[in-house]
């Protein structure tokens, strides 16, 4: 979510209960139709096209290393996503796959980078970090109608199926080239990455990520059940305005980042009493990690008295902290547990 105010939220209308009644001006053949069929014959009502729709281009014409748009069509409506193909891809060797999700706005994100899918991969630089570990990345990009929104099922955000929307652009990723399912990361910034909670408990089995990895988001506490053995990490700024770590923000609900934790540690077999420890005097990078009985690894970073609300370490961010690096390490060689 990268924007640095939150107040459009609270100007979100709902949409206006249709009107079902005949338009007194159509004429006698109006008497004819039911009120459903000639409400769904003005334009503005029309039926709109449902589903995902994926274009890849040929693998044969697209460079090692490279970066090229996707074309995909979401309930009708296009989005500008990526696909980034590492340097040293070899067809007869299975890769892993990095699925990134941008923040909320369709205004330039931190550094100024571009809205969306469009700047991330200078947000992040993840492309050069994917080159060096063999790792195909796509950088999603949400509702182009609802801000860039996705659809964690809170109100201000996207209504399209984006969990169906990420699963077309994996089927298509998977016919094209070797990919390695038991290699999925699922990762993203603000919005995004609250999303990506949602996505990791409700994508088909044999999507299921290995890793998930939450950079300045949230969970809503409407998630699906954690999927035992996937590897969690947490990075959040202790003083972040935008998504506080104790979970208020004004009218919409965010779980506390204790909270999170806490889902994730039980999820794996875990019951501690405190995930989350606050130490108002230490100015040190709070790292803690839990090896869960389910055979994943839990891991909560949190930066002391920092307030951006950022992905960390990327450009125009002073954290102390490189969420990319970060990231990298911790999915290194991890693969999908039981």
């Amino acid at each position: 979510m990268p924007r640095d105010t939150v107040a459009g939220l609270h100007n979100h209308k709902r949409d206006a209960e249709p009107d079902h009644g005949r338009d007194s001006g159509a004429g006698d053949t109006a008497v004819d139709l039911s009120s459903d069929t000639w409400y769904m014959m003005r334009p503005e009502n029309s039926v709109k096209e449902k589903g995902t729709k994926v274009e890849f281009p040929d693998p044969e014409k697209v460079a090692r290393g490279s970066t090229v748009p996707i074309s995909v069509s979401v309930d009708g409506s296009p989005r500008n996503i990526y696909m980034h193909v590492p340097e040293h891809y070899n067809a007869a060797e299975p890769a892993a796959v990095l699925v990134v999700y941008n923040g909320w706005g369709d205004k330039p994100g931190p550094g100024g980078t571009k809205a969306g899918a469009a700047g991330l991969e200078e947000l992040t630089g993840l492309s050069k970090e994917a080159d060096k570990n063999g790792m195909f990345v796509l950088y999603m990009n949400g509702n182009p109608k609802k801000d860039l929104s996705y659809n964690n099922g809170q109100y201000p955000f996207s209504k399209t199926d984006d969990v169906a929307y990420t699963t077309a652009v994996l089927d298509q990723l998977n016919k094209n080239y070797n990919v390695d399912l038991e290699r999925i990361t699922l990762t993203g910034y603000s919005q995004g990455s609250s999303f990506a909670h949602k996505a990791a408990a409700e994508l088909p089995e044999r999507y299921r990520p290995a890793n998930l990895v939450d950079i300045s988001g949230w969970t809503t506490g409407r998630e699906a059940k954690v999927p035992a053995g996937m590897n969690f990490m947490s990075i959040q700024s202790e003083k972040d305005t935008v998504a506080p770590v104790d979970g208020r923000w004004f009218g919409l609900h965010m779980d506390s980042e204790e909270k999170t934790m806490q889902r994730y540690l039980k999820g794996n077999g875990l019951d501690v009493s405190r995930a989350v420890v606050a130490d108002e005097a230490s100015t040190s990078v709070r790292e803690i990690v839990w090896d869960a009985p389910s055979g994943a690894k839990i891991k909560s970073i949190t930066i002391p008295g920092f307030k951006g609300h950022d992905w960390h370490g990327s450009v125009g961010s002073e954290a102390p902290v490189n969420a990319t690096k970060e990231l990298i390490e911790f999915i290194r060689n991890k693969r999908r547990g039981s």
